[in-house]
């Protein structure tokens, strides 16, 4: 059984998922503020995805997991030749964010308890990880749910499922341990790592490059910068499990 600060801390990294739903959500944005968001939003899902997902995917030289990257690639390409085609980001490529973040969460959850019956020092290092880094998580969901609806209550849900997602995945890790193969959220972090690859890099960046516009460059790249610094610091302080 947790100790009753573990779930108060494991509370507030939820919380921060909303943070980024709820300031885009306390003001309408223009046009130009969307794509700025969407450029941002682009930015730290491939920095996420280059910096946090594929290390877990090769650690410990486990190449057997690359293969459902490729899956996790494919299934979105799939998705988005049967969804709608044009410039306009699709409700396929919003999905796949959406349900690939919450996959994240969930795992995320989940790999917290699990390190905290193995170490509490080391779980507590995972956790402290994921309170920093679940801020931009939610405001990547966010932006890009905003950009794409033009709803501030749906982006709002959006960032608030990705806690919501941690909490369950926190508390299902007995449950799920017993029910699943011992390899099951390698195959769930490397499926997510594929889908985001696919989002960012295929879907995002040309719909970028397309608005012919430097300014949406220097908010991908400066978000990208960010991420870096933030992962770089992690990882000067060993807090990734």
């Amino acid at each position: 059984m947790m100790q009753p600060v573990f779930w108060v801390v494991l509370l507030a990294a939820a919380l921060a998922s909303c943070v980024g739903g709820l300031l885009l959500c306390l003001r309408v944005w223009s046009q130009k503020a969307l794509f700025a968001m969407i450029s941002a939003g682009a930015g730290l899902l491939l920095a996420i995805t280059f910096l946090d997902l594929m290390p877990h995917v090769l650690q410990g030289a486990n190449m057997r997991m690359m293969p459902f990257v490729l899956v996790g690639f494919a299934a979105m390409f799939a998705l988005e030749l049967l969804g709608k085609a044009g410039g306009e980001i699709g409700s396929s490529s919003i999905i796949g964010v959406v349900s690939g973040f919450l996959l994240h969460a969930f795992v995320e959850g989940m790999s917290l308890v699990a390190s905290l019956t193995v170490d509490s020092e080391v779980g507590m290092s995972v956790l402290l990880a994921m309170l920093l880094h679940k801020i931009p998580d939610g405001v990547t969901v966010a932006s890009l749910m905003l950009a794409a609806t033009n709803s501030r209550k749906k982006a709002l849900w959006a960032a608030t499922s990705l806690g919501i997602a941690t909490i369950v995945g926190a508390c299902s890790f007995g449950v799920a341990e017993r029910l699943f193969p011992p390899n099951w959220s390698d195959v769930m972090l490397a499926m997510t790592t594929g889908i985001f690859l696919y989002v960012s890099a295929s879907h995002l960046v040309p719909y970028i490059v397309q608005a012919r516009r430097a300014e949406y460059g220097v908010y991908f790249f400066g978000s990208v910068l960010v991420y870096l610094v933030l992962s770089a610091y992690l990882h000067a302080n060993h807090l990734h499990a």
